[in-house]
């Protein structure tokens, strides 16, 4: 799908909330060598005119900014605090048409949810207490593919979305001090700072997710082979580096982690946590080979091994690294993994052991990914029934039926289940209100919105 080159403007007014959505000026690149450099471009790539905003009148940078992705965390962890109150009654919401992701973000008096549907198109709806309204916007712009990014200034929320040349199977990312990356379709990390685009060349997946820590650093899966052609995630394209990258002045590139030749890291994104508690950020992927299948592996960010697990003993089975907490009371944090969610399903908890990763307890039964989907945000983890405890939720095989699943007593066990309405065709969002209070909410087969929200 073409993005327009038009910069057009659409503005919602809800109490309190202002949301803009906004199309892309034409992006011009200069002429550029070596792999990094700036170019001349015409105009902001995220700032318009209009009688009710003005680019003058843009938030400043000393404003805190909340990026809300489907993947929950910039980090790439899908953990989200809070506690909540399931199992609740759901709210449904009908949509013109089928739902593709959503993204949420808590506004004083309730909550804002956007999704995307099929074509691309975009529903926004106001939530307070029971009460739903709702606006529609011709968003053509944003391919369906492309996850959205909900950036929250004060009280104005702006649906991010690059220029014609990004990689429409990613999505852009904030910066600090009003600075915007994204990937484009040569695998180049594009910065945009101000007036002037910098292009690194990264040789980026086209569906890598841009990572980011809090000193503004970037992590990216690049140096894409189809050397192991599983191709259970939207293509046979598959990582065989981890790029770093500094932003603080001129972006470059500071560390590239070449994994074991033979190997690959299948997913689109790491989870990048200080897993050990020692102030440094680990780096946690899953790494496939045709022999032995998929395994757990941690990587320090120079490079060396930190830990790994046991494959899974065959090739084309895969693992989904889904989050990163305290499952075990009393221990560090944890990893969450789905071994074969599109066959069999199984849970899995890891504990840190040296230099090796063991399963502490496992459970079967439940699927967290729809096999050809680049969608890999479909379970997360959150104090969902407000017992001081995580769990993990995660849809069951079917996908017809969420799960909060949650380690006592030395195993697995459910404690509490609320149906989909049908059958699950987006990632999960969950936001924290204003009371610090969870909600849920998914999108299903049957053209709608579920919203489990606190009681």
């Amino acid at each position: 799908m073409r993005r327009s080159s038009v910069l057009s403007f659409f503005a919602l007014f809800v109490p309190g909330f202002l949301l803009w959505s906004l199309f892309p000026h034409i992006f011009v690149f200069g002429q550029h060598s070596g792999s990094s450099t700036g170019g001349a471009v015409t105009g902001g790539l995220f700032s318009a005119e209009c009688q009710a905003l003005t680019s003058e009148e843009m938030p400043s940078s000393s404003i805190e900014l909340l990026s809300v992705y489907t993947h929950h965390r910039a980090d790439g962890n899908r953990l989200v605090a809070g506690s909540g109150t399931m199992p609740t009654v759901p709210l449904d919401i009908t949509l013109a048409g089928r739902p593709h992701w959503v993204v949420a973000a808590p506004t004083p008096a309730g909550s804002i949810w956007v999704v995307i549907l099929d074509d691309g198109q975009a529903q926004v709806f106001q939530v307070e207490g029971g009460a739903v309204s709702d606006s529609q916007f011709d968003v053509s712009m944003l391919p369906p593919e492309m996850p959205p990014v909900l950036q929250v200034v004060g009280d104005r929320a702006t649906l991010l979305i690059p220029g014609p040349e990004a990689s429409d199977h990613t999505n852009p990312v904030a910066l600090q001090n009003g600075r915007y990356a994204y990937v484009d379709t040569l695998g180049r990390l594009c910065v945009i700072d101000n007036e002037r685009v910098h292009i690194l060349a990264v040789n980026a997946l086209p569906d890598a997710r841009i990572l980011m820590d809090e000193q503004g650093r970037l992590l990216l899966l690049s140096g894409p082979t189809e050397s192991y052609p599983h191709g259970v995630l939207g293509d046979t394209l598959e990582a065989t580096m981890i790029t770093l990258i500094a932003t603080d002045g001129d972006p470059r590139v500071i560390r590239v982690i070449e994994i074991e030749p033979g190997d690959v890291i299948e997913g689109t994104a790491p989870i990048w946590v200080d897993l050990d508690g020692d102030g440094a950020r680990e780096i946690i992927v899953t790494q496939s080979n045709s022999r032995a299948g998929a395994r757990i592996v941690i990587y320090n960010e120079d490079g060396t091994r930190f830990a790994s697990g046991e494959p899974i003993g065959q090739g084309f089975r895969w693992r989904h690294q889904l989050a990163v907490g305290q499952f075990i009371e009393g221990g560090l944090q944890e990893i969450a993994v789905v071994r074969t969610p599109h066959i069999g399903g199984v849970i899995e908890v890891y504990a840190v052991n040296e230099d090796r990763l063991t399963i502490q307890a496992e459970l079967s039964g439940y699927s967290s990914h729809q096999i050809g989907s680049r969608n890999l945000d479909s379970a997360l983890a959150a104090d969902f029934d407000g017992d001081g405890r995580l769990e993990i939720v995660v849809p069951d095989q079917a996908q017809t039926a969420l799960a909060g699943i949650q380690y006592t007593d030395m195993e697995l066990d459910v404690v509490w289940e609320v149906p989909l309405g049908g059958r699950l065709t987006t990632n999960l969002a969950a936001i924290r209100l204003a009371d610090g209070r969870l909600a849920l909410g998914a999108g299903h087969d049957r053209n709608q919105l579920r919203l489990w929200l606190p009681e």
